[in-house]
C-alpha cells in the first residue's frame, strides 16, 4: 500500500511538482526502507529539470540524516544537468566528508561547472582538499581529493 502511494506520488509530481512535494520526496528517500521506493526517488532525481529543487538538494546535502544518500545526491547535479555551480563549497565539503562514491561524484559535478568562481572561494576549497588530501587515510580517496583539488585550482576566476 505504502509503496503504490509513493510511487502514484512520484508520478503525479513528474508532471505538476513544486518545492513542497519535493521536500516530501527527499524526506520520503531518509525515512524508507522500501528499496523499488527508494530507486523510484532516485531515478526521479536523475530526471529533475527544475533548477528550483536546487535549495531542497542542498539542504538535503548538509543533512546528516541523509548521508548515506550523498551520493545520489551530488550525483543528481550531473544527472539532471541543474546547475550547482553556485554550491562549490558544499561539493567539496561533501567530497572531504563522504565516503569515496560522494567523493567521485563530486569530482564529476565540478569537472562540469560552466562558471567562473570567486578567487576567494577557490583557495579555501583548494586548502580544504590539500588538508583533507593529507589526511585521508584511504589511498583510492586521497587520489579523488587530489585530482579534485586540482580540478578546482583549474576553475575559472570571476572576471577573467
Amino acid at each position: 500500500m505504502y509503496q503504490r502511494q509513493v510511487l502514484a506520488a512520484l508520478k503525479k509530481s513528474r508532471k505538476e511538482g513544486n518545492a513542497i512535494i519535493f521536500e516530501g520526496i527527499l524526506n520520503t528517500l531518509k525515512e524508507t526502507d522500501e528499496p523499488t521506493v527508494e530507486s523510484e526517488i532516485i531515478a526521479f532525481l536523475f530526471d529533475l529539470k527544475d533548477e528550483s529543487a536546487i535549495p531542497a538538494l542542498i539542504n538535503a546535502l548538509n543533512n546528516e540524516d541523509m548521508q548515506y544518500y550523498w551520493s545520489f545526491l551530488v550525483a543528481t547535479f550531473w544527472q539532471s544537468a541543474i546547475d550547482g555551480s553556485g554550491h562549490l563549497d558544499v561539493f567539496v565539503k561533501k567530497a572531504i566528508e563522504g565516503d569515496y562514491m560522494t567523493s567521485l561524484e563530486a569530482l564529476t559535478v565540478i569537472e562540469n561547472f560552466d562558471s567562473s568562481f570567486d578567487q576567494q572561494l577557490l583557495q579555501e576549497c583548494t586548502t580544504d582538499l590539500n588538508i583533507a588530501a593529507q589526511e585521508e587515510e584511504d589511498e583510492d580517496k586521497k587520489a579523488l581529493l587530489i585530482s579534485l583539488t586540482e580540478v578546482v585550482q583549474k576553475l575559472p576566476l570571476e572576471g577573467e
